[in-house]
């Protein structure tokens, strides 16, 4: 009798443990194929941002053509099957970054808008091209944007020295201590000069992408900042065409050189000149009737402000006939000098599948913007259309 008991007993405490591990599976978070090489660690699910977001994580795979990341609002209910019959159609993908080549280890894979977007649930994915295979992906999800605060929800200011914070979830890689030197990183080929204006020479440059250590700003009030080079060389930088990271509260104040004036033949011309910063097609292939988005960056790379708004115009062409299949236009806002802005301008090609096509993108199209340099203003990309339901 007590053996049968004990019998018994085992065979409820391993129902008990069985119904627990199945349990545990069904609410254990699902997410995509684990590869450090291919990973987004913050934001993590179910998090909120606002503003402006630095998106962090890995992007390193081998063959590796290019990286980007992109967001769509998160679907409630799942895409309902399309009237033939077919499988439903997925929501867009919307460009939150351009295209980058360089490997990216536990760092900055890019800095997301979210200013642009109304406030709800969204998922963001980090897209990955390979030479000679199928683009990887990495997705998060959900994130919340709320950049409108509801009146009765305070947004703290200053952490209390004895705040109760609540812990994030760890349902994604955790980022690493952000690096706190002092630093900038420059967002075009800049120039670092001996003084804290244009009237100083150049003694040397960054180049896109390129970082050097911040040693100071200046005391003039500029807020050009005082770094140094790889060569081991100094100089002053202008705030306007570089990142600055770190911890920026404790810097000391540089006083410039001073310079002679120079001759009156010889004073720089303040310039406006609009430039192509970048630009790529999402998807980087489009498909025959289907519509896809010309990724513009705007860049003035000129010493005065635009004045005035002005317009920017794609125009797709068959390569084969010079034919004009589609074209577009869109307006960006007056730019202040080293100020940068990403516009998404759509397009659909319905004729000339699997062929040659030329996107050409063109800044100040309409000649709205007086500048000494136009032969700068023009970017063309070369793509072959997919056929998809065409023909």
């Amino acid at each position: 009798m007590k053996q049968r008991l004990v019998l018994l007993l085992i065979l409820a405490l391993s129902s008990v443990l069985l119904v627990s591990a199945q349990d545990s599976s069904l609410i254990a978070p699902i997410g995509e194929p684990e590869d450090p090489n291919i990973a987004i660690s913050f934001p993590p699910p179910v998090y909120v941002v606002r503003d402006r977001v630095e998106v962090r994580g890995t992007a390193n795979l081998s063959n590796m053509s290019n990286y980007f990341i992109e967001f769509r609002p998160l679907a409630v209910e799942p895409p309902a099957p399309a009237a033939d019959g077919s499988a439903p159609v997925e929501p867009p993908w919307f460009p939150a970054t351009l295209p980058n080549t360089g490997a990216v280890i536990d760092n900055i894979l890019g800095e997301w808008n979210t200013s642009t977007a109304p406030d709800g649930l969204y998922e963001i994915r980090l897209t990955i091209n390979v030479t000679g295979g199928q683009p990887q992906f990495f997705r998060v999800s959900p994130i919340r944007i709320e950049n409108n605060v509801p009146d009765f929800i305070e947004v703290a200011t200053a952490v209390p020295t004895q705040a109760v914070v609540q812990p994030r979830p760890t349902l994604a890689p955790s980022p690493t201590a952000f690096d706190s030197n002092p630093r900038v990183t420059a967002l075009t080929d800049s120039n670092v000069r001996r003084g804290d204006s244009t009237a100083y020479e150049v003694i040397g440059a960054l180049l896109t992408g390129e970082s050097a250590p911040i040693l100071g700003v200046s005391n003039s009030g500029s807020g050009w900042y005082y770094i140094q080079l790889s060569n081991g060389r100094r100089g002053f930088i202008s705030p306007g065409i570089v990142r600055a990271e770190g911890n920026l509260a404790n810097l000391g104040v540089i006083a410039p050189p001073f310079t002679p004036t120079p001759p009156a033949t010889n004073t720089p011309t303040t310039v406006t000149n609009l430039v192509v910063n970048g630009a790529a097609l999402q998807p980087a292939v489009p498909t025959c009737a289907t519509a896809f988005n010309v990724a513009v960056d705007v860049l003035n790379n000129g010493s005065q402000n635009t004045g005035t708004t002005f317009t920017v115009t794609v125009t797709d062409r068959h390569t084969g006939s010079g034919t004009t299949t589609n074209t577009n236009s869109t307006t960006v806002p007056a730019l202040a000098p080293g100020q940068n802005y990403l516009v998404l301008i759509p397009l659909t090609v319905s004729v000339y599948y699997a062929e040659e096509h030329q996107v050409t993108i063109r800044i100040d199209s309409n000649n709205q913007v007086p500048e000494p340099n136009e032969g700068d203003n023009t970017r063309v990309l070369t793509y072959t259309l997919n056929k998809g339901t065409c023909g």
